[in-house]
């Protein structure tokens, strides 16, 4: 038990007290959270993700690898989340706000901050890939499944193709794999944007969650939280393993799939006419118990 009280304090606690910076500033001066996200999406995650890959030893197989098992496991989840919201008798919205709610992870404001708290460069690195994915994963099939299939799903790949932190990363492996030097400068100022970026993430994480409004919706939101919590470290070790997934890229990819539900889910709520209380309890009710689940996680990886 005290081991687990030392990983909450020394890895968790900061990544609250950070978030309830945003939640306070939200709640006591109505800060809009839309220009700190605007930041992070276009300038600060992009050259997080560029300075990271090209400190990392990542090889071409362990990269296709993660992002595929990545993959496979946020549809996997999906599908779950499918069959529980059908067996329950939900309607249309309520079916759409669970199915993104168990399989956007919160792999950036919360994933990265906990594993660059928690673990290792390597684990950090390959925790990167599996952000990357999981921004694939929600940009097009979170659109598809939050517009009840009226926009296509080859518009919604389209929308990946616009994100920042995914052409980040494409010119990230070309200048490692064809060795281009970069000047100091370009270096310097990247890594400096890219560690502006955690912070930032949990400032705003803290930003979305002062929108809360009161608990509800209990029965759907218990089936969201024991599928993103519970469930979904042993989807994520299971297609870990049946992927040839070892050493630091496994524990990527298990602790950033057992992240508690994306902001970006709010995103879509308004955007496609969902619900936003449900999927503002969603995000609430997951992010707090996430720290119980994450410290025995945390506890498995480091013994």
């Amino acid at each position: 038990m005290a081991d687990l009280i030392q990983i909450f304090a020394d890895n968790l606690l900061p990544i609250l007290l950070i978030a309830g910076v945003g939640f306070f500033i939200k709640r006591r001066f109505q800060v809009e959270s839309r220009p700190v996200s605007v930041l992070l999406f276009n300038v600060f995650s992009p050259s997080l993700v560029f300075s990271q890959i090209l400190k990392s030893n990542i090889g071409g197989d362990e990269f296709i690898r993660l992002f595929i098992g990545t993959i496979l496991f946020q549809l996997t989840v999906a599908l779950i989340a499918f069959v529980a919201a059908t067996l329950q008798g939900t309607t249309s919205t309520e079916r759409a706000n669970l199915m993104i709610a168990s399989f956007c992870l919160n792999a950036g404001n919360f994933g990265l901050s906990l594993v660059g708290y928690a673990f290792n460069q390597d684990v950090f690195s390959r925790a990167i890939i599996v952000f990357i994915a999981n921004i694939a994963t929600n940009y097009s099939l979170g659109t598809f499944i939050a517009s009840h299939g009226h926009q296509s799903l080859s518009k919604s790949l389209g929308s990946v193709f616009r994100t920042p932190a995914v052409w980040s990363l494409v010119i990230a492996l070309i200048v490692m794999n064809f060795h281009i030097p970069l000047p100091l400068v370009v270096t310097r100022s990247i890594d400096s944007l890219g560690n502006a970026a955690l912070p930032l993430m949990l400032v705003l994480l803290g930003l979305e969650l002062g929108q809360f409004g009161s608990f509800g919706q209990f029965r759907l939101v218990t089936t969201g939280v024991v599928i993103r919590l519970l469930l979904s470290p042993f989807i994520a070790l299971g297609l870990g393993f049946l992927l040839g997934i070892t050493g630091p890229a496994l524990t990527a990819l298990v602790v950033q799939a057992s992240m508690p539900t994306a902001v970006l889910t709010i995103i879509f709520t308004t955007e496609f006419n969902l619900e936003r209380d449900l999927a503002l309890n969603l995000i609430m009710v997951s992010t707090l118990l996430s720290p119980i689940t994450l410290s025995v996680l945390i506890y498995l990886f480091h013994h």
